[in-house]
């Protein structure tokens, strides 16, 4: 292997590529460690050739083999761009540092054979089909590179779309921890809307027990004390004078009436738990609200009630229990007429169609006085009314009703503005 001399040791030229790549590795993490990325790419992407080919061919070092391998060499560094340069975010870059390699690979033997010192068989065998030398070197570089080139291409394609599915994630779990605390805000309502009903409700319950159990205790004492004398001993009935036996017969009345009202009030109570299960059959509309004509046809007509029904289209049906409905609307009828009982020109509307979402609904709108706001609040809990003598149990029944048919029952109104009572299935 051919070398050079310093003082009396030989130092060849393999050996001294060796120590010029240790020196330059060296500077490049060097340079690295700084700071200077940039730079130590540069060096790693131009270096190469000049230090290992070009510099030994401009010396005058040039090998037979070197005609056969330089050229391989320079399509195998020619990788080195590809790894070290981004082609979208580095595109100058990226493509001069290629066709920097691509030149040298062509005219790298032009340049051996300018500077050699010695002539090589091997550059008279290789002249007689250059082209075809020279073809397949273009050739192999090219398809190494556009190879490489088209894997990462891909692979940045890749790399988009798992970014955008990963970005496409973070959204998702973003709005599913958003809806994950809003249900837990919902639940939270729910919980303290439901405990401020029961108490509503103990409320309600204490009070009509309280009602009638405060008289019934009265008139029982008051009796009492009819029957004794100034010392408090039991008269003879003989003792007992007329008015006094009128007035204790009175207050019997009284109690007895009063405790039928707490009966009756307990059985409307253990009504609400005694809904029987729809027996869900298919219901015609058209049949249901001609039931409906038919039951109040005379009441609306002693009222002077104008009343309109309409269903949009006419053989809209839904499947429900026919008897259990019907109480409903009845109910909803009876609480307009209610409503209307001061208005001048009464007129009550019952109309069926779909919803927006494909749901059959009934509406039942009357302009009658309006529901204030604070009635609105209560107007479904159990024994709540604004009537005198009523147990305020028919619309909590009728929701009850509703929700055993997977519906809903929704109100809407204002003071002197009517009230529209709608059935969702």
């Amino acid at each position: 292997m051919a070398g050079f001399s310093s003082t009396n040791d030989t130092i060849y030229y393999g050996t001294l590529r060796v120590a010029i790549l240790l020196i330059v590795n060296s500077l490049n993490l060097i340079l690295a460690r700084f700071g200077f990325t940039r730079l130590s790419r540069l060096s790693l992407i131009y270096l190469p050739p000049i230090v290992f080919l070009l510099g030994p061919t401009l010396i005058g070092y040039v090998e037979e083999e070197s005609y056969t391998y330089y050229p391989y060499v320079l399509i195998c560094a020619s990788i080195i761009p590809q790894l070290l340069l981004h082609p979208k975010k580095e595109k100058f870059l990226f493509w001069f540092s290629l066709a920097y390699y691509f030149v040298l690979a062509i005219f790298i033997d032009k340049i051996m054979v300018q500077f050699e010192t010695t002539s090589f068989p091997i550059v008279d065998r290789i002249n007689t089909f250059y082209p075809f030398y020279k073809i397949a070197h273009i050739g192999l570089f090219l398809f190494i590179n556009f190879s490489i080139y088209y894997l990462r291409m891909l692979n940045f394609h890749f790399e988009e779309e798992l970014n955008h599915k990963n970005n496409e994630l973070d959204l998702q779990n973003i709005e599913l921890k958003a809806q994950k605390e809003e249900i837990e805000r919902q639940k939270d309502e729910l919980v303290s809307k439901e405990i401020s009903t029961w108490q509503k409700l103990v409320s309600i319950i204490s009070h009509e027990i309280v009602n009638s159990a405060i008289p019934i205790t009265n008139l029982a004492g008051m009796t009492a004390q009819m029957l004794e004398d100034e010392s408090g001993v039991v008269q003879k009935p003989e003792k007992i004078g007329e008015e006094v036996t009128e007035d204790i017969h009175h207050s019997l009345k009284i109690i007895e009436s009063r405790t039928l009202g707490l009966i009756n009030f307990v059985k409307a109570t253990k009504s609400l738990t005694d809904i029987p299960k729809p027996n869900l059959r298919k219901i015609l509309l058209c049949d249901l609200f001609e039931r409906i004509t038919t039951l109040y046809k005379a009441k609306f007509k002693e009222t002077g009630v104008q009343f309109e029904k309409q269903i949009i289209p006419p053989d809209l049906y839904l499947e429900a229990d026919l008897e259990l409905i019907e109480q409903v609307i009845i109910n909803l009828i009876q609480n307009a007429l209610d409503a209307m009982q001061d208005t001048s020109d009464p007129k009550l509307t019952i109309i069926a169609r779909e919803n927006e979402s494909d749901h059959v609904q009934i509406s039942i709108t009357d302009n009658g006085k309006g529901i204030s706001d604070e009635v609105l609040e209560r107007i479904f809990l159990p024994f709540y009314s604004t009537k005198a003598n009523n147990s305020g149990i028919g619309l909590s029944l009728s929701q009850q009703i509703m929700m055993l048919h997977h519906g809903r029952l929704e109100v809407s109104s204002g003071i002197k503005k009517g009230a529209i009572f709608i059935m969702v299935f």
